[in-house]
């Protein structure tokens, strides 16, 4: 599959030590986080996740803003790069505010410079043009592409507000149609599903109508249809459609010549998690895992509160799925092998609805769950913060055994044994590494002094930098929406360990890409 090797090409190159391995875990693990080794203040951060790429020989991470930019700033100092930051200006002179995920992806082959894709609009900041951007690696804009405009999405108003509805769903990057070329697939709030070629005109069959909102990232992975095609599984509200109330789980493939529904399921609560697809059971099937939202107001139905598991190939669900959370999953789950586990196993959060929250009443509380493949409880953290939007990531912070889990909530950034979901590094449910608010995911990576375009033997420059720039760092964007706080923060935290394995899913959707599949489960170990 041509996405697959693109993100592998990709994280062979930030993911790994320089020599292509993972450097051996110390004999001694270290027992605290140090001070971040650069810091940043940028515009509200709400939840658009950084994503972590190569681009002229430097590394960089890529973010966009409430203030209606898109951040590109050197991995290891934090600095802007050349050209950036760049604001998304759907309609011109007019920035908008973004909280979708930003995509880097080669749209034109691993040679050719990438493409940062990223979606426009926000429920924070009203009276803004929707859609989607696309900028080539120098800040110069690519292609804009227009969504529709059919209802107020700030007031819920059933007929145009003379704005484009907004793209909060990340793109996912993939060859659709089996020709080997490298596609754009999000849905919108305008009902609709796109795919777009590298140059930004629609694919023939879409767009797809929905007849209701989406809010759900596209994972992409083939099952269906040509050799190379990749099927587009999401999810989606309803509100009739089909006789469906509530959301959907589907899977869209190329075959015949055309795109077809294959499977789709109806659940009584809307779906605004984005699905995750991998291999989370001894039968070898890779599996879409995925979460239900809030959409569906209270008396809740029986749906809320649920993650649920169905085979990719068919869309029947897996043995021991669905299981039950304690409220609202709106991250994205993360698939990847736990301390211990034979499979894989699947990391989610949720709301803290049903939980009483002792001593904590009006600050709330949120959950972290760790499941085998076979729908079995590991183990169950509870979070500071009365929502949780993060989305979990997995990697190996203790230096010794499997991965482990970082995830954020409202009260902050939080490491947690994949063992056992006890916390890490002398953090507590009530003293995260810091108290930052995060609703955006997470980045583990490598950071090489041979990518930093510092030149041979720097070690640290510029304004907010402590030294122990290079080496495995957790990097994330955190402050909140500007209505908690007008502007956000970016840190860059040294491991306190070197990773002895290779993060299984060290991102939000797992890959630069964000195609949402665990490349490590589907082809091993990793």
């Amino acid at each position: 599959m041509m996405f697959v090797t693109i993100s592998l090409f990709i994280l062979s190159s930030i993911f790994l030590s320089p020599a292509g391995k993972v450097y051996a875990a110390g004999p001694k693990a270290l027992q605290t986080f140090t001070s971040p080794a650069w810091t940043d203040t940028v515009g509200a951060e709400a939840l658009s996740s950084p994503t972590t790429a190569v681009i002229d020989n430097v590394q960089v991470i890529v973010f966009g803003s409430e203030n209606g930019y898109v951040y590109m700033l050197n991995a290891a100092t934090g600095q802007n790069m050349p050209g950036w930051p760049e604001p998304v200006e759907i309609a011109q002179g007019q920035p908008t505010a973004i909280e979708s995920s930003p995509t880097v992806a080669y749209l034109n082959g691993k040679n050719s410079p990438p493409t940062i894709i990223i979606g426009a609009g926000s429920t924070y900041v009203a009276d803004q043009q929707g859609g989607l951007e696309a900028f080539n690696a120098n800040g110069t804009v690519k292609f804009i592409f227009h969504t529709l405009d059919i209802f107020n999405e700030w007031t819920n108003a059933p007929y145009p507000s003379g704005y484009d509805q907004a793209v909060f769903a990340t793109p996912a990057v993939g060859d659709v149609q089996g020709n080997g070329r490298q596609d754009i697939v999000f849905g919108s709030w305008d009902h609709r599903i796109y795919a777009l070629t590298p140059r930004g005109k629609l694919l023939p069959g879409f767009p797809i109508n929905n007849q209701d909102t989406i809010w759900s990232s596209v994972a992409l992975y083939h099952v269906h249809g040509p050799k190379k095609a990749t099927d587009i599984f999401l999810g989606g509200d309803s509100t009739g459609r089909r006789g469906c109330y509530g959301g959907w789980i589907m899977d869209y493939a190329f075959v015949g010549g055309q795109e077809r529904r294959m499977w789709e399921h109806c659940e009584n609560q809307t779906v605004w998690s984005s699905p995750a697809v991998g291999v989370i059971n001894g039968t070898g099937k890779p599996a879409v895992v995925v979460g239900t939202g809030f959409g569906e107001t209270p008396p809740y139905k029986s749906d809320s509160y649920k993650l649920f598991a169905f085979y990719a190939k068919n869309g029947r669900r897996v043995p021991g799925w669905p299981v039950k959370t304690a409220g609202p999953s709106f991250g994205s789950p993360a698939i990847g092998y736990l301390t211990g586990s034979k499979i894989p196993d699947i990391v989610d959060t949720s709301w803290c609805v049903a939980c009483s929250g002792a001593g904590y009443p009006n600050q709330g509380e949120s959950k972290v769950y760790a499941w085998t493949g076979t729908g079995r409880l590991l183990w169950s953290q509870t979070l500071l913060g009365s929502n949780d939007f993060s989305s979990p990531i997995l990697a190996n912070l203790t230096g010794q055994g499997e991965n482990d889990v970082m995830v954020g909530s409202s009260a902050g950034l939080y490491p947690l044994s994949g063992q056992n979901g006890d916390f890490l590094f002398g953090t507590t449910m009530t003293s995260a590494i810091n108290n930052c608010s995060l609703q955006s995911t997470p980045l583990v990576t490598y950071i090489s002094p041979q990518l930093s375009g510092l030149g041979a033997g720097s070690s640290s420059s510029g304004s907010g930098q402590s030294g122990n720039l290079f080496g495995w760092h957790v990097l994330e964007t955190c402050g909140g929406p500007k209505e908690v706080s007008p502007s956000g923060k970016v840190f860059s935290y040294p491991l306190p360990n070197i990773p002895s394995i290779t993060p299984a899913w060290p991102m939000w959707r797992q890959n630069p890409t964000h195609t949402g599949v665990a490349t490590s489960t589907i082809s091993g170990r990793g």
